[in-house]
């Protein structure tokens, strides 16, 4: 027997694994750490390697040696303790997702009818022979000098395979259909990759291929159980057009630039994902049957040879596909209107530090719905999910407008489009109708009133420019649960607003080595925001300090924090269900008094028209207001301040 590896190190390793659960063993959490089994896993990764086989990870691995043990055991006519094995490690199947390792014990126990006590031994004698055996059987395993290693196959279902294969290589191409499953497998991959690499690491290029959408009324799958064609065609775009924003948004989160996603105008010859471990290619091959659920769905790894295809077709794939990452207009404003000037890459703007010049025009709906009499504003919880920045705010919907809004409907060329439009232009005006039906499934139709435009100034990139419209929803419109759309009375958005603002003057306090001017331009436009929600006394505490004034300044700082109540948002889509608001977004903060607010109360929202006309009333009140969008227009201002206001 080879010295390398002792029996009883494997046996104890084989009940650790049986006791957490093949698929929980990389478990980390407050009182779990990952099982260790390093006997075991030396063990799998030298039978792996012997036989060439594909196995991404040390889960994998395991899960092979431990497969194929039983099998041989299987064939070497050791059935009953063959059975019992396969029993506590896999279950009623040797492929897909593992059942808790708890609910396998129960059912192998009752399977083998024996006493608790009895059971005990007899799986303790089956695990240390089977120790002995793996030993054996992993040692004598056929070296294949055939590079072509044997194919390895499981279910879809098992998402952990597809998450290490994508974790551990260095360049990944993914071909799907709608992708609709893709963007928390990305995350969860770039987690680990991230975790066991560096903090910023990321695929040296990562590409994505959707099919294109009008060809998602060829596609046959499971929705056709419906027997309604149209409402199967409805639910797929659904998830085509969600999964492009969620895969989007997660990417631009990632702030690297080596990814793209495309959109291939084709039936594909195949869907999987091709990739590159530096010294391998393994491509992952998708058999997809309509008449099972996906998790009972195929896949198939095969290692890509130079003799071999794959990555041509892969390549050739990408080649007829048009890039779905979206140009962007830039120019500047005038006055209510955008002129255009260059063009750039939507995923390359808005990055934090880039001191990149230029406006970037974009949509704003305010949506409000009526409800037993009431009108009440809906918003967006922005999520990982739905956002890319300004996650845990409130926002009312917005998006780019982009290269494709101005090829107009109308049949224009991008050359012949106009360089300058308004906001009662048809260009803002698709843009508006394209985000409402990609994110609430509601056709507006013409329901979209053209309301105000506004500017959001950043200190460190390009500005905003916002044309804004209004939208009340029919009564009774129930919008889909993972856009995280919520009403939110008026008294609780000034809540929200308010803790924001105190928020914002702790952080100020905070700040050291502030020059003085520019703490005291902050200071200002701080105090401006306390006084409009009440805080008389602290807006002109914080207009006396001085940012020398450091024991003073952590002093009213602390104070300021015992302030903040919290506030919470239910969430479709969030584990935990209840999220803790970090405010508003950008532009609806600095804007909720002067420009939010008139149009709440001019499209009915409940309490909206009372407080504007007691706003009005108040001649400081007033003036705040107005002094505040004067100094939310100052980019030199902006541009300045230690932190964003």
């Amino acid at each position: 027997m080879p010295e390398r590896f002792e029996p009883g190190r494997i046996a104890d390793d084989l009940a650790d694994c049986r006791q957490r659960g093949l698929d929980w063993l990389d478990r980390k959490s407050s009182n779990q750490v990952p099982v260790r089994a390093a006997a075991l896993q030396q063990l799998a990764e030298d039978y792996v390697t012997a036989r060439r086989l594909v196995a991404a990870g040390r889960v994998a691995q395991i899960k092979i040696l431990l497969r194929d043990g039983i099998e041989e055991l299987t064939q070497q006519g050791h059935e009953a303790d063959a059975s019992l094995l396969r029993d506590l490690f896999f279950g009623d199947s040797m492929h897909g997702a593992i059942k808790p390792p708890g609910e396998l014990l129960r059912k192998a126990r009752g399977k083998a009818g024996d006493t608790e006590s009895r059971f005990r031994e007899r799986r303790t004698h089956v695990m240390r022979s089977f120790a002995q055996f793996l030993i054996v059987f992993a040692a004598s395993a056929p070296r294949r000098s055939d590079s072509r290693g044997p194919a390895v196959t499981g279910y879809v279902g098992n998402d952990e395979h597809f998450i290490q294969l994508l974790a551990e290589a260095v360049n990944v191409t993914i071909i799907g259909i709608t992708n609709q499953r893709l963007a928390p497998m990305l995350n969860e991959a770039l987690r680990r990759k991230r975790e066991n690499e560096r903090p910023d690491a990321f695929w040296g290029s990562l590409r994505v291929v959707f099919l294109k959408m009008d060809l998602l009324q060829t596609v046959n799958d499971g929705l056709e159980e419906f027997d309604d064609r149209g409402e199967a065609l409805r639910q797929r775009h659904r998830e085509a057009l969600w999964a492009r924003r969620s895969v989007g948004a997660f990417l631009k989160r990632t702030l690297s630039t080596r990814w793209a996603m495309y959109e291939y105008p084709y039936a594909p010859a195949l869907t999987g994902a091709l990739l590159d471990f530096g010294y391998k290619k393994i491509v992952h091959l998708l058999m997809r049957s309509p008449q099972r659920p996906r998790s009972d769905h195929l896949y198939v790894d095969l290692e890509d040879h130079t003799d071999q295809y794959f990555s041509a077709l892969f390549e050739e794939i990408i080649h007829y596909s048009r890039s779905l990452n979206a140009i962007v207009p830039v120019g500047v404003p005038a006055g209510h209107a955008f002129r255009c000037t260059e063009l750039r890459r939507r995923s390359e703007v808005l990055k934090d530090g880039s001191g990149e010049s230029g406006w970037l025009p974009m949509v704003l709906i305010v949506m409000s719905r009526r409800r037993n009499g009431h009108v009440e504003p809906i918003l967006q919880l922005r999520t990982e999910d739905n956002s890319a920045r300004e996650l845990n705010c409130l926002s009312h919907l917005g998006t780019h407008i982009t290269r494709d809004d101005l090829e107009l409907t109308s049949g224009l060329t991008l050359r012949d489009a106009p360089k300058s439009f308004h906001l009662a232009h048809e260009i803002p005006m698709h843009a508006a109708q394209r985000l409402v039906q990609e994110v609430t499934d509601y056709d507006p139709e013409s329901a979209l009133r053209p309301m105000a435009t506004g500017g959001y100034l950043y200190p460190d990139k390009e500005h905003l420019f916002f044309f804004i419209f209004t939208l009340e929803l029919p009564e009774g419109t129930q919008l889909p649960r993972r856009a995280d759309m919520h009403p939110f009375p008026l008294p609780e958005l000034l809540a929200v607003r308010a803790n924001q603002v105190l928020r914002s003057a702790a952080q100020l306090c905070r700040k050291t080595g502030v020059p003085e001017r520019v703490w005291a331009a902050a200071a200002e436009v701080v105090a401006l925001n306390l006084y409009l929600h009440d805080y008389t006394d602290l807006a002109e505490q914080i207009t006396e300090l001085s940012a020398q004034q450091t024991d003073e300044l952590a002093k009213t700082a602390a104070v300021i924090t015992h302030l903040v109540t919290e506030r919470t948002s239910p969430s479709w889509v969030s584990v935990s269900r209840e999220v803790q608001l970090a405010g508003l977004a950008g532009w609806q903060y600095r804007e909720f008094f002067s420009v939010l607010l008139p149009l709440y109360a001019e499209i009915g929202i409940d309490g909206a028209a009372d407080l504007l006309s007691a706003v009005k009333s108040d001649d400081h009140r007033s003036a705040a207001i107005a002094r505040l969008a004067e100094l939310y227009q100052d980019e030199h201002l902006m541009t300045s301040t230690p932190i964003e206001l």
